[in-house]
């Protein structure tokens, strides 16, 4: 019981006691006053009698008086307490920003549903991209948004049992009565209001949603019809967002799967099985080693060896990315310390780590301790990585400039940074991604597109590295575009830093000797 429903109980206790004295004293009041106002009764009684009779009836008249006015008092103090109860009830169950349920009132109602037997369907729906609006447009901004989505939500469904916001940019609609057509005619409802532009707090905003679906079925837990309507969610996020998906069980084993594949990873990043691999970087004109690209690669005592593709897509999702590649990239720098000083060090960030504000210096830390040199590190980043926030990434990237590491534009062409965006980048070197590249000798819109990026960096002064090169043909048209730098099958898989050593004459831990430097160039064409 609430302390606000504790106390109305005693409140009202205390008003009926009151009640029942007030209304015994009138009672008394009544018969005193007809043996003090009767005249066979005056002219009977002695004077002493008289007296005490009167005072008796005069304090029976404070008594009833007292307690009018305090059973009043009560009365007021017990509606006051009843209406902070149900004001009490009303914010345990309701979310404060949208007005709808929240998620202790939504299990509440799955549970009555589920003893009702007689099903029904409950729909998750997840803002996609929500954050990006916080971030644009602030967070009055997200919340004028979440308003109009809790809107858009209970007009689609007038009728249903629940709407309830459950998480940050999460809801939940239940609905007792809906056939599969009705569910799917409910869900593309939604989807369809979430289309329209928002208007919020400087200007306009634009939102798509993902929702995912499943049926209410008869000895079902509430926890269970919440985890099949959020592995419905997952399908329809991963089938390309703004879109609706049903749960079955193929999906439910497939999470299962990789709920296990992100807790092995969360394992083999303490246990330190992610390795650095390197692939071999090439001058194009002279055909000589100029560095490697430290690729992360995974030794599992239970899944064997994996390459990357296997992998950093769980690991970004699951935010075990970062741990994981400063893991490899200490490694891969404390290898590559003791290479000839002409070659560099390549490294790939993922989008998700340029949301850390100390990305800098988590990489000047690594630098620092294993001793290598800032003027031979080369980080690689993607053009997703300036979605999100593209003025924190950028000061990320100048203050690894200040340092004297290069940056590097990689993937060009797939993401979203315009051409006319690279002048304004402080990047040293654009990378050109393999899907162009491969098929650069079959179509002529795709050299169009290679020839206009690599014409773009001779624009600004900026050098051409091609990912993908599997064949001499590729490499003599990447020559008529002025490429500068290539990688790809061609030249070298991405080896172990043991074969890297080996390949250039290193022992373990041991400085290279400067006058084989140009023997090692040439080996490596």
């Amino acid at each position: 019981m609430s302390r606000v429903t504790s106390k109305a109980v005693r409140i009202a206790s205390s008003h009926l006691i009151t009640s029942c004295a007030t209304g015994a004293a009138i009672l008394l009041f009544v018969v005193l006053g007809a043996q003090v106002l009767s005249p066979a009764s005056i002219a009977a009684r002695l004077p002493d009698a008289a007296n005490t009779l009167q005072i008796a009836f005069l304090l029976n008249i404070a008594i009833i008086l007292f307690g009018w006015r305090r059973s009043k008092d009560l009365r007021l103090a017990l509606g006051a307490y009843e209406e902070a109860d149900r004001l009490a009830q009303r914010n345990a169950n309701t979310d404060p920003a949208t007005g709808l349920s929240n998620r202790r009132e939504l299990m509440r109602a799955l549970t009555e549903a589920i003893e009702a037997r007689k099903g029904g369907v409950l729909l998750l729906l997840d803002l996609d991209h929500f954050k990006r609006v916080n971030d644009l447009h602030g967070h009055l901004a997200g919340d004028q948004l979440l308003r109009s989505v809790a809107d858009s939500i209970t007009a689609a469904t007038p009728d249903a049992s629940c709407w309830a916001r459950i998480g940050g940019d999460e809801f939940a609609i239940l609905h007792r009565e809906l056939t599969t057509a009705g569910a799917e005619e409910v869900a593309t409802g939604i989807l369809a209001r979430l289309d329209q532009p928002i208007a919020v707090e400087g200007g306009q905003a634009r939102v798509s949603g993902s929702i995912g679906l499943a049926w209410i079925e008869r000895g079902s837990r509430e926890e269970d019809v919440l985890r099949r309507s959020d592995v419905a969610l997952y399908a329809s996020k991963r089938g390309g967002r703004n879109t609706f998906a049903w749960f079955d069980r193929a999906l439910e084993l497939e999470l299962a799967e990789r709920l296990k594949l992100e807790e092995d990873i969360r394992r083999g990043v303490q246990n330190g099985e992610f390795v650095p691999f390197f692939q071999p970087l090439i001058d194009l004109a002279t055909r000589e080693l100029v560095g490697f690209e430290a690729l992360a690669r995974w030794r599992s005592p239970t899944r064997g060896f994996s390459e990357a593709e296997n992998f950093i897509e769980a690991a970004d999702a699951t935010g075990l990315i970062g741990p994981l590649t400063m893991s490899v990239i200490e490694q891969a720098m404390a290898d590559a310390r003791n290479w000839p000083p002409h070659l560099k060090l390549a490294v790939n960030f993922s989008p998700v780590q340029f949301r850390e504000r100390t990305l800098a210096e988590q990489i000047t830390k690594i630098m620092t301790k294993t001793g290598f040199p800032a003027h031979r590190l080369e980080i690689e980043i993607t053009e997703a990585s300036l979605l999100e926030d593209r003025d924190q990434a950028i000061t990320i990237m100048q203050s690894l400039k200040n340092l004297g590491v290069s940056i590097s534009l990689d993937d060009f062409g797939t993401g979203y940074a315009a051409l006319a965006q690279v002048d304004s980048l402080p990047v040293d070197r654009i990378k050109i991604d393999k899907s162009f590249i491969s098929t650069i000798v079959k179509s002529e819109q795709t050299a169009a597109i290679v020839n206009t990026i690599a014409s773009l960096g001779h624009s600004l002064n900026v050098p051409i590295t091609a990912e993908g090169v599997e064949s001499e043909a590729i490499r003599g048209e990447l020559s008529k575009y002025g490429c500068s730098e290539a990688q790809g099958w061609l030249f070298g898989r991405a080896v172990s830093a043991e074969t890297v050593r080996s390949f250039l004459g290193l022992d373990q831990g041991s400085a290279p000797p400067a006058q084989d430097s140009a023997a090692r160039r040439r080996r490596a064409s």
